[in-house]
């Protein structure tokens, strides 16, 4: 609560405090309700919303945002937003979606606190998420400096432009950990985030064909763990030291637990970024690889191919078809079967067994139970003995999106998806594991009652890893212009 009152007071702040020569402020109130049978929530309606609609079955939700825009045209600019979510049926009833003030100078920007956001460079409206982010978790807060648009490199001519950034963050889940593990299993207080990038465009504005390549890093660290093996409470140090080794990154000091000191401070993970797109007026397509690394034999490609492949088309004209994305997400590599760190007893090491998104002791890259990455590979909350890790991280999966607009006002976006499930290395299935899951969503639009949109959707899953789930949703949301201040 001390948040929400601090969160609005700041917004109120902002408010009476605009320039009116550059302030506009609107809104959107949304309700949502899901009905339905099975364990869960069909797949493809709970993951990739960061984190708002529940996992279970019969849930619903109000949410409320007020927003101002940054206007890109200008020199300097800002935004900001606050969001509040009331819900039924999920882990909290009340909470802080949103809450972020951005300032951007040119083409740099500084930001800071807590918001939604999509996987990075791929369609946000069909992609199934990238290998790092893909928009499945609730946001985590952060402070973030750096080039969120690409720019051109001086003295390239136009032919090389880059993007990227630097941010440092926290984790909120300690509480959703505290209530939600089993006796005895381990939680994490007070820990930390960092995320580092930088992706280069190779091509001109003025010609069709274009390249990416870049890297994307993440990084666990600091807090302290409980419940260790049962009973023991292990802290990580969290000093200015440990942003520095991280970044770099270092091996921890005295001071670290022995995982950190033989290895690196922290639980790192990452993914290379390649991308070939040709891109016309009306219309671009793009073939993308993203390779996942979970650590340096990852980042050596002694895991292979494992990664997120995709091809996607758009188009900005009306059309029945304006949105196509296939993707196929491969984590069954991992470098080979085990993991073993070189030793005075055993001087040898195997770089293998990367167990991907896991930690040997944070519960790994998840965020209040969700997959931050790809959710393709299994989210904790689906996990029903209390244990806050990852069981099924072996998987490789098959996707595939459609949208368009079947008429003046009404569009359509269809998801469907088949994947595969061994486990873990170290906790295989004893039977390999299945599941489709599939979502057909109708939204529709009127000239007639501007900023209202109506929606419908059903979806169905079917198979073993999450079982067999039914559900329609119906949601309805408004939005529109609160205030106005700005002279032209």
């Amino acid at each position: 609560m001390k948040r929400i009152i601090l969160s609005l007071t700041l917004m109120l702040s902002l408010i009476f405090t605009a320039s009116a020569k550059d302030f506009n402020l609107s809104y959107k109130a949304e309700a949502n309700i899901i009905s339905g049978g099975g364990d869960y929530t069909p797949f493809w309606l709970m993951n990739n919303t960061n984190g708002v609609v529940s996992d279970k079955n019969n849930s619903g939700y109000l949410r409320l945002g007020l927003y101002k825009e940054v206007a890109q045209e200008k020199k300097f600019s800002y935004s900001f937003g606050l969001e509040l979510v009331g819900a039924y049926r999920n882990e909290a009833p009340i909470y802080l979606q949103q809450a972020y003030f951005d300032a951007k100078l040119k083409n740099w920007s500084i930001f800071a606190g807590a918001r939604e956001e999509k996987t990075m460079l791929w369609d946000e409206e069909l992609s199934s998420g990238g290998m790092l982010h893909s928009g499945n978790a609730r946001p985590i807060p952060q402070i973030y400096v750096g080039l969120p648009q690409f720019t051109q490199v001086p003295g390239t001519k136009g032919w090389f432009h880059v993007r990227g950034g630097l941010s440092y963050g926290w984790f909120v889940d300690y509480r959703y950990q505290k209530d939600f593990k089993a006796d005895g299993m381990q939680y994490t207080k007070n820990l930390l985030y960092h995320r580092k990038n930088i992706i280069f465009k190779i091509g001109h504005d003025s010609k069709p064909l274009y390249g990416l390549i870049g890297i994307d890093m993440a990084t666990q660290f600091g807090g302290t763990v409980y419940d260790y093996r049962g009973s023991q409470t292990i802290k990580f140090p969290s000093g200015i030291k440990e942003y520095l080794k991280v970044f770099i990154p270092l091996s921890g000091g005295d001071d670290s637990p022995a995982i950190d000191q033989v290895n690196v401070s922290g639980n790192h993970l990452g993914i290379y970024i390649l991308a070939l797109g040709y891109k016309k007026k009306n219309w671009e397509l793009r073939a993308y690889y993203e390779h996942f690394f979970d650590d340096h034999s990852g980042m050596t490609f002694r895991n292979k191919f494992d990664g997120l492949w995709g091809l996607s088309y758009r188009t900005s004209k009306q059309f029945y078809i304006e949105g196509v994305t296939f993707e196929v997400m491969n984590a069954t590599n991992q470098s080979g079967p085990f993991l073993w760190d070189k030793s005075s007893e055993i001087p040898v090491q195997v770089s293998a067994g990367d167990n991907y998104y896991a930690h040997i002791m944070y519960n790994g890259w998840t965020h209040r139970g969700h997959t931050i990455g790809t959710p393709f590979i299994t989210s904790p909350l689906y996990n029903k003995d209390g244990y806050l890790g990852f069981t099924n991280n072996i998987t490789r999966a098959f996707y595939g999106g459609i949208d368009g607009t079947l008429i003046d006002g009404l569009r359509y976006k269809f998801l469907i998806s088949h994947q595969r499930g061994w486990g873990t290395s170290y906790a295989p299935y004893t039977n390999i594991k299945h599941q489709f899951a599939s979502m057909l969503q109708l939204s529709y639009t009127h000239n007639k009652v501007k900023g209202w949109n109506f929606s419908l959707a059903g979806a169905f899953d079917k198979g073993t890893l999450f079982g067999n789930n039914w559900g329609v949703q119906i949601g309805v949301t408004k939005c529109g212009e609160l205030l106005n201040l700005s002279k032209k």
